[in-house]
């Protein structure tokens, strides 16, 4: 793993000369500073915002990437992330997806939905990796595109998952010593840290922050339970600061398998600041079964019910790769 050098920011221009022989009063002079200040974050503002509104397909364009929903997810993970839409740097992470994807274990071929999910796994953890300075090796990208999707991590195991759908009685696969004690909050808390105990590269990628600061810390769990097998990727934002040191968002993704159908679904949970509750699906479901979910939710987590919205799964890593708080993300960053 090799660290990047980073460069400061000098700041753009010289304030004004101001005469030595009759310096305005103080209040003329905050003014002078105020009106410098307002027009140099108006006009930064500005330049991210133009930049936020281009489509996602100029931008495709003109890194000369092809025109494919590789290239499209590279964009969103590069644009959540704040990293520089440079050609060079997109054509990299592109790159690593094709060189550093797997051979799939099983004998049959990859089907192009399964191969186009691994890229985008991979894609998604180099710029992860990318906003914390860092350069990862073939076995560490890949580990890392395994913490942060459980869903390829659900489809790397697929070969475990033929041998038990062949057994007679598919409740076997259920065994006591594959069963997990109950979940809850300290349960979790001591398998995060077990794991991360047993794996030093991620000790060190969970605690370098990316370029505003903040930390995205990443911890895989699995366990079993009522006939499933569950992937689990608990990913938790934190914001550190001299005033602040807080989680200021927690997502959890899971993705849980049916020996017995054979199927595998996807569901994702992330909890905001103030009790927001966004749960995205990937199978739509009718108004009255989401007012049904979100009622459960409610009395579960004691969210609002108000404050709980679901969502149909559309796109890869949603919420997190959400323009729009990349926008706001990249104009604090420049105030």
């Amino acid at each position: 793993m090799h660290l990047h050098k980073t460069s400061g920011n000098t700041g753009g221009k010289p304030a004004p000369e101001i005469s030595a022989q009759k310096p305005p009063p103080n209040a003329a002079r905050m003014q002078t500073v105020t009106k410098v200040t307002v027009t140099k974050v108006t006009a930064q503002a500005g330049n991210l915002l133009q930049g936020a509104m281009r489509s996602v397909s100029s931008i495709i364009s003109s890194a000369g990437l092809p025109a494919d929903k590789l290239s499209a997810d590279i964009v969103s993970f590069a644009r959540f992330f704040s990293l520089p839409l440079k050609p060079e740097l997109l054509k990299n992470i592109r790159q690593q997806a094709f060189t550093m994807t797997p051979n799939s274990a099983s004998p049959e071929p990859a089907s192009v939905a399964e191969d186009g999910a691994s890229k985008s796994a991979l894609s998604l953890a180099s710029a992860a990796a990318e906003s914390k300075g860092t350069e990862l090796t073939t076995g560490g990208l890949q580990a890392y595109a395994r913490a942060i999707d459980p869903e390829w991590r659900q489809r790397q195991d697929s070969g475990q998952h033929d041998r038990r759908r062949n057994k007679n009685d598919g409740e076997k696969e259920d065994a006591p010593s594959q069963k997990t004690p109950a979940i809850t909050a300290g349960s979790l808390e001591r398998t995060a840290l077990e794991w991360e105990e047993k794996n030093p590269l991620f000790t060190v990628l969970n605690r370098l922050p990316e370029k505003d600061g903040k930390r995205w810390v990443v911890f895989p769990f699995d366990f079993y339970g009522n006939g499933r097998e569950f992937k689990v990727s608990l990913r938790i934002l934190i914001e550190t600061g001299k005033t602040v040191n807080r989680a200021g968002c927690m997502a959890l993704d899971i993705s849980a398998y049916t020996a017995r159908s054979g199927k595998t679904e996807r569901q994702l949970f992330v909890l905001e600041p103030a009790n927001r509750l966004l749960v995205y699906l990937q199978s739509e479901i009718s108004p009255k079964e989401q007012s049904a979910l979100a009622h459960d939710l409610s009395a579960l987590l004691e969210v609002s019910h108000d404050r709980i919205f679901i969502k149909t799964w559309t796109k890869p890593f949603p919420f997190e790769a959400d323009t729009g708080n990349d926008l706001l993300r990249s104009i604090d960053e420049a105030v």
